[in-house]
């Protein structure tokens, strides 16, 4: 299911790269409203979120990939995250986990040892992470112009 849901995202991209260049070029054109920048912060917030959810969609849809393609098929062991270790980690391979938050995709080591798969995890993560902060960031700053009576000028 989050591999559609992956596909989903993955065609939002684009769309929201569009909006967001064109609420841009908006700005800069001039004959704005006298609240443009109320606006275009809260417009920011809602942005940077969905920014955040379609980023970490993608990255639950490669992991439940990365998961399925190492259940079944011709080749399907060892996991493909897992064929870039070292040679004598790869001997020792016991298994797989993948984790869908964070997101990753850890190789199961005999002895109980647990080596971080190769991926675009940590990027994921990451962008997710800082599209969620300029998120909370957004709001906190529309919540801050609003209790200052900024609007009303």
């Amino acid at each position: 299911m989050f591999v559609l849901l992956m596909y989903g995202a993955m065609f939002a991209v684009p769309l929201w790269a569009i909006v967001v260049v064109v609420k841009l070029i908006s700005v800069v054109v001039p004959g704005r409203r006298p609240d443009w920048a109320r606006d275009l912060l809260r417009w920011s917030a809602g942005m940077a979120a969905a920014a955040a959810v379609i980023v970490y969609t993608i990255g639950l849809g490669l992991v439940q990939w990365d998961a399925s393609e190492a259940e079944s098929g011709a080749g399907s062991a060892p996991a493909v995250p897992c064929r870039s270790l070292p040679p004598g980690a790869l001997d020792q391979l016991a298994g797989h986990e993948p984790s869908y938050f964070p997101l990753g995709f850890d190789c199961l080591l005999n002895g109980g040892r647990v080596v971080a798969a190769d991926g675009p995890y940590t990027l994921l993560n990451v962008l997710a992470a800082a599209f969620a902060l300029a998120t909370v960031l957004s709001v906190l700053a529309v919540g801050v112009w609003t209790s200052t009576g900024r609007e009303r000028r």
